[in-house]
């Protein structure tokens, strides 16, 4: 009596004092899984212990039975210390001597394993039974259970039950089986002695697993939780155990991005790889680049991103993450580099945004020259007139940059900005050179930037962890309509020539327009050949594939369409491949399990919600069709957006019959009306270097008036100086040219500055003028009377 009253009185005292701490010290590894489950890497603890925290429920019935089992079966019987236990220990190692027994329960070797209390002599065992009562009188029995469970030691550097099971068997805790789950139990009585990894520590495990399970046929009989499986026929089967060096490693630069940006992760992390994919993307990267040696090719980085849920499902950062020869180890996913053309679907569609061209306007691909920049092909030849589709698929640089320094808010710069583009300089450092890759962005900016085009306009940032109920958070940078429109011309650009992708894959491949479901795509050359791009989509994923060397080293073979487009196409055919035959054993709500309204690009527009329509335009202009236009054709438009103008390059001449020279006014018996083409003078000029010859209006008669020879004609246009740019001199005095696009029979262009005549120029050749810094009004006037002026100013450096 005296005894229980003692334990009370103790018991008592405990509670009334603050809660013990228990393992306050301790950090935890991360095991970082793809979507399935399936283990990509699992991280040490600070202490370099791999320890995985876990709940109660989160573990095997049979791990828990085998445990209470073979540690302490009278575990929910006690107060923390078994007196009768500790009695029996006392007697057999002190006083008979026959052998040592502990005689601890579960909630002692917490206590033990919480405060590193040597219990191998009485003072420090006593110390034990009384933080263990201690323990007790504060936490429940789960708690204390879960507590033991995740720091019991299983050898070498791994401690508790789910590290232990995840390092030897590959599976969480909750999927042991009996036979596994008796393995685990007995290991943390000795865990050097009965190591699963050593032929004699193997030896050793089975034998104590042989007489935990006699206990266990003893105490629950052969049938094991209703499953009517008899025990022999799982320990007749043999245990295979994975070292921890035999722990994956996959997706290295992914879960190190993950490391980065989520540093106090912990437990288990389900993240958005999909591990099967991420195998085949590193597989591709591997062949192609043992195919392509010849050419130069060292390495590659390839990004996947399903844009219907925004997860990243596979992440190749490098070649080779463990070849120093390559910098492996650098990522390219979000290493900063030179985008080359990549960004010029986006000059396009904030020019349709702004309502400056539709898919077939007509655009000039001519020399200009924009303040002291001068941009250039990369053929260094110029295609003339060409049409915004034609113009994009086939990457003209001068159409691009005429497009974005007509843009006004939001520019290209101020969309990026919105995008999220980190480490910009200012607008004013990089000019319109940011529309050729003058400023550096990442991989996986890129793919947020076409996955905003593959949701119509809505920007998205990218999700890394898998979660059915994730959200992400929307911000609508273009119009949808608009997003469409690019869509619909980047889909429309055609494949690599086939002999490159045999010899580079030996595969056969078809264009990006001709499958039932398109491929939009863009490809990009770095200034210097350092970088091979090719980024695109189609009605699911954005794929973007970088070929090059991380020390910016340049090969003249590191060219987009050449380089990146053959491994950007044979993954694309090789995902649509595995997508097409998922589907056909897949059910609809299987296939989109985590889509929240996903676009589907393969429906019409009107499905869509979208405001476009099919008009008739001008083949040869792009304008609207007038009366005397030869040949019209059906370009998508946005209503109420698109350009509206009606193109007069086509127009009805009055002709002197008797004279055949060009009529004042229509006088009908004496003049006939003849359709003749007036292209501007940069046009011009490019038609006659091809060779190509135009049905070029005759000359005037003598007689007539500027009024009357003005009545139809197209106004002169300043090109240079560029409106809005500031000129700076280097010296007092500096030549500045001056030109202007000009009717077609216009002979001479007449500039004033300030309304004080400077002097005169022809077609497609400027006026040069000695600046000096000031403030002036430019004012062009031609033949016709016609003029166009602009504000210009000049500063000294």
């Amino acid at each position: 009596m005296l005894f229980f009253t003692l334990h009370f009185l103790l018991l008592f005292v405990l509670y009334c004092l603050p809660a013990p701490k228990l393992f306050e010290w301790q950090t935890w590894s991360t095991a970082y899984l793809d979507q399935d489950g399936q283990l990509l890497r699992l991280t040490l603890a600070d202490d370099e212990t791999y320890r995985l925290e876990t709940q109660l429920e989160d573990v095997s019935d049979a791990l828990i039975q085998a445990a209470l089992l073979y540690e302490d079966k009278d575990f929910y019987d006690h107060s923390g210390v078994d007196f009768s236990a500790i009695g029996r220990a006392f007697w057999h190692t002190y006083v008979v001597k026959n052998r040592q027994i502990g005689g601890s329960t579960i909630t002692m070797q917490v206590a033990r394993m919480s405060t590193g209390i040597d219990s191998s002599h009485i003072p420090g065992k006593m110390q034990q039974m009384l933080y263990a009562l201690w323990i007790e009188a504060h936490y429940s029995k789960q708690e204390i259970l879960t507590a033991y469970l995740n720091h019991l030691p299983y050898g070498g550097n791994i401690e508790g039950i789910e590290a232990a099971s995840l390092i030897y068997f590959n599976k969480p805790a909750a999927q042991l089986n009996t036979a596994e789950a008796m393995a685990l139990a007995v290991i943390p009585q000795n865990p050097s002695k009965r190591s699963p990894l050593t032929t004699t520590g193997y030896t050793h495990l089975m034998e104590a697993r042989a007489r935990l399970l006699q206990l266990w046929q003893e105490e629950y009989g052969e049938d094991t939780y209703g499953k009517n499986k008899q025990l022999t026929q799982w320990f007749d089967l043999p245990l295979h155990f994975r070292s921890p060096r035999q722990l994956p490693f996959e997706a290295p630069h992914f879960v190190n991005h993950l490391q980065q940006t989520r540093p106090y992760a912990q437990n288990r992390l389900l993240t958005s790889i999909k591990l099967p994919q991420q195998k085949r993307l590193e597989a591709w990267v591997d062949r192609y680049l043992s195919n392509t040696q010849t050419l130069g090719y060292r390495n590659a980085s390839v990004l996947l991103l399903n844009h219907h849920t925004m997860e990243v499902e596979a992440w190749v950062g490098s070649a080779d993450f463990f070849d120093d020869e390559i910098s492996g180890q650098v990522d390219g996913v979000t290493a900063k580099r030179s985008p080359g053309s990549t960004l010029k679907p986006f000059v396009y569609a904030l020019a349709m945004d702004q309502g400056l061209i539709h898919p077939l306007s007509l655009l000039k691909d001519t020399p200009s020259r924009f303040a002291a920049y001068t941009p250039e092909n990369y053929d260094l030849a110029y295609a003339g007139p060409i049409n915004a589709t034609n113009a994009l698929i086939t990457s003209r640089n001068v159409p691009a940059i005429r497009l974005a320094a007509q843009l006004n808010t939001p520019n290209l710069y101020q969309l990026l900005e919105q995008a999220g583009v980190t480490d910009m300089k200012a607008r004013n450092h990089y000019g319109l050179s940011t529309v050729l890759g003058g400023m550096e962005t990442s991989m996986l900016e890129l793919v947020r930037l076409y996955a905003m085009l593959a949701n119509l306009g809505k920007f998205q940032s990218e999700q890394l962890i898998h979660s059915q109920a994730l959200r992400v958070k929307e911000n609508t940078l273009l119009t949808p309509e608009s997003a469409w429109l690019t869509y619909q011309m980047l889909s429309q650009n055609p494949a690599t020539d086939q002999r490159v992708l045999s010899k580079a894959t030996n595969a056969s491949l078809t264009d990006g327009s001709s499958s039932n479901n398109p491929i939009a795509w863009k490809t990009g050359t770095s200034f210097a050949f350092r970088d091979a791009w090719s980024v695109g989509f189609d009605d699911q994923y954005v794929l973007a594939v970088w070929v090059g060397n991380f020390d910016g080293e340049g090969n003249p073979n590191l060219v987009g369409r050449k380089a990146a487009a053959p491994l950007f196409f044979n993954i694309f055919r090789d995902l649509q491949s595995t997508k097409v035959q998922s589907a056909r054993v897949q059910s609809p709500k299987v296939r989109r399990t985590k889509e929240s309204n996903p676009v589907d690009l393969t429906l019409p527009p009107e499905q869509l919600g979208l405001n476009v329509k099919k008009v008739d335009i001008c083949e040869a202009t792009g304008f609207l069709p007038g009366k005397h236009c030869p040949m019209t054709v059906k370009s998508w438009f946005i209503p109420g957006v698109s350009p509206i103008k009606t193109g007069n390059v086509f127009r009805a001449v009055p002709v002197n019959i008797q004279s055949g020279k060009r009529a004042c006014r229509h006088q009908p018996g004496k003049t006939r009306l003849d359709v003749y083409e007036f292209w501007p003078s940069d046009l011009s000029r490019l038609f006659q270097m091809a060779g190509i010859q135009r049905k070029q209006p005759p000359e005037y008669e003598a007689d007539c008036q500027l009024e009357q020879l003005s009545a139809d004609a197209t106004p002169p246009r300043i090109t240079t100086p560029v409106k809005g740019l500031v000129y700076f001199l280097t010296e007092d005095e500096e030549q500045l040219p001056f030109e202007a696009i000009l009717d077609a029979d216009v002979k001479h262009a007449y500039w004033f500055l300030d309304g004080s005549f400077i002097g005169k120029s022809t077609p497609n050749k400027p006026l040069f003028w000695n600046a000096k810094p000031g403030h002036y009004l430019l004012t062009v006037t031609d033949d016709h009377g016609l003029t166009d002026s602009i504000e210009l100013e000049v500063q000294k450096i």
